[in-house]
């Protein structure tokens, strides 16, 4: 399959995390017994040595106003990180800003972000301490980009429940400390994992010191070769229990045998931009 991104003299290697982090292959696993050896058993799962994908990215306010952006990302495993860049392709006012992610093996190195915006023609290191804002807009915060790190979090198995005809876990996940609030912007997550395998298919987030939450729900799935990729992802965020505003994201075009270029995932290549 050809990608427009992929047409430079440097094919383009392109990602996003959060599609990563919830990409699973079917486990015949037995039962876990309790919230942490099941969300152990969802963070042991494969991903795709590699992908590229086309993300519809449809932002939705409180008026039912929408503004549609179009991106083209591809993901690359590499021996101490998942690592993935992504450029905008539309609407003009976004076009060539891109977002450049190494999400690190080992829990005790803080992932690394980057922000490219064309009009600067530079790239800025994403603090820490910026990780719970809005990416570009969207109810997705740059700390939603990157995989959880399963010790950040403690674990209780609230109990069973069904989504659909699926039989789920529900699995409270509370902030092991104020860091990782700080980074988050979230105090506790309750997780539906589905039982058949182990796919993370809907999350509440818990936002800190208001009465704010963030949802999220993947309501289609697509088996290829093995993985569960999902195909759409609707991101919701409430105030007091009303939705204020909503994102989803509509995967196309993947591609799970594109031609990469590992020395592409670095911040020279962020930032020749498009």
């Amino acid at each position: 399959m050809k990608h427009e991104l992929l047409n430079k003299p440097a094919h383009l290697s392109i990602g996003i995390a959060i599609l990563s982090t919830i990409l699973v292959l079917t486990s015949t696993s037995a039962q876990a017994e309790t919230g942490r050896e099941i969300m152990a058993e969802v963070d042991a799962q494969p991903t795709p040595e590699v992908m590229a994908s086309e993300i519809t990215m449809t932002l939705i306010d409180r008026n039912s106003n929408q503004r549609v952006r179009r991106l083209q990302s591809l993901s690359r495993t590499f021996e101490d990180s998942e690592r993935s860049l992504m450029f905008f392709l539309e609407p003009s006012d976004v076009r060539g800003t891109g977002f450049l992610s190494f999400d690190y093996n080992d829990p005790q190195l803080s992932d690394d972000q980057w922000l490219f915006l064309p009009s600067m023609n530079r790239s800025r290191r994403i603090a820490g301490s910026d990780q719970s804002s809005s990416f570009m807009g969207s109810d997705l915060s740059y700390a939603d980009m990157s995989s959880r790190n399963l010790d950040d979090w403690t674990y209780e198995l609230l109990g069973e429940d069904r989504v659909g005809d699926e039989p789920v876990w529900l699995v409270r996940a509370t902030a092991a400390d104020n860091d990782v609030i700080d980074r988050t912007g979230y105090t506790e997550s309750v997780i539906y994992v589905q039982q058949s395998n182990y796919q993370v298919i809907r999350a509440i987030h818990s936002l800190e010191g208001v009465n704010e939450r963030k949802l999220i729900n993947i309501p289609e799935w697509e088996h290829r070769d093995g993985y569960w990729l999902p195909k759409v992802m609707q991101v919701v965020s409430q105030e007091g229990g009303q939705t204020v505003h909503r994102t989803q994201l509509t995967f196309s075009d993947i591609d799970l045998d594109p031609e990469i270029s590992a020395s592409e995932f670095s911040i020279q290549r962020l930032e020749q931009g498009l």
